[in-house]
């Protein structure tokens, strides 16, 4: 995979924050507007890339203030004076990453909720509805076509996590390393790492590789093009939900830890040094 920075001996990343237990379909506003994934237009398709990350919320204005704080994220809202039709883009030193959109159904007890879904790239969405169906996932969003996105649709594994799928209108991103504070990996905290490798490979066509000694979890590497995707990781917690952790590329995770913190943010697992990177959890 090719770099446009020179590749640290230890990297470090910063977890994204996962919250509620569950997704509105907030892809259901017909004049909402989708913004395309790459612009301008790649023409080129990478299946198995992770290319994209919604942030389902109530409370989207609060969202930025706190992203912004702690990655310097900016945005750009587009749509009405009606927050269900409107979507913020969200920028990473102008690059767009990724979107926030409103649900009012996130709102639980009156304290704000959000949750990320991330999106990966397919060559046929409707081909992996029928795949997540066939293999005991459900169906959250059927394959729609949304604006300049492309066709997409939202998913639950059979364990629950939510995860989207998508067919760019205008290509993938290049295939390149991130620079600092773009998303840079994913893990799914599973049950069942051997049912959950089985469900992605006959979802998106990876192939699965096993993690090596660095970590003490069972797990395995998503792999598809020749490159590590992702991540499935036996999670820590019986308790703990299923779901997928987005990780973003930062140049300091004690600094960014603490950008959060001060943003109101609560620190669910205080930087920590493995084999290959430097790790928070958010």
């Amino acid at each position: 995979m090719a770099s446009r920075h020179r590749a640290c001996r230890t990297t470090a990343v910063l977890a994204a924050t996962l919250a509620i237990a569950g997704l509105s379909q907030a892809a259901s506003g017909e004049e909402r507007f989708w913004p395309p994934i790459v612009d301008p237009p790649t023409g080129q398709h990478h299946p198995g890339r992770w290319v994209w990350g919604d942030l389902v919320t109530s409370d989207v204005a609060k969202a930025a203030d706190f992203y912004g704080k702690v990655f310097g994220w900016t945005f750009e809202t587009y749509g009405g004076d009606d927050d269900l039709d409107t979507y913020t883009l969200v920028l990473a030193d102008g690059l767009p990453i990724g979107g926030m959109v409103f649900d009012e159904r996130a709102i639980k007890d009156a304290r704000p909720s959000a949750r990320w879904v991330p999106f990966v790239s397919v060559p046929d969405v409707a081909a992996a509805a029928a795949a997540v169906t066939q293999r005991g996932g459900t169906v959250v969003l059927a394959p729609v076509m949304l604006g300049e996105r492309g066709m997409t649709a939202v998913f639950k594994d059979p364990e629950g996590a939510l995860f989207g799928a998508v067919h760019s209108r205008n290509g993938d991103p290049a295939d390149y390393a991130p620079d600092p504070n773009e998303w840079l990996w994913l893990d799914l905290w599973s049950d069942d790492v051997a049912r959950a490798a089985d469900f992605y490979a006959a979802v998106v066509g990876y192939t699965t590789v096993p993690i090596d000694g660095e970590v003490l979890r069972h797990g395995v590497h998503l792999v598809s093009g020749g490159f590590a995707r992702a991540g499935i990781m036996e999670k820590r917690a019986e308790r703990a939900t299923p779901t997928w952790l987005p990780y973003v590329l930062v140049t300091d995770v004690a600094s960014a830890v603490a950008s959060a913190r001060a943003a109101g943010g609560k620190i669910l697992l205080e930087p920590v040094e493995l084999k290959r990177a430097k790790v928070a959890i958010v």
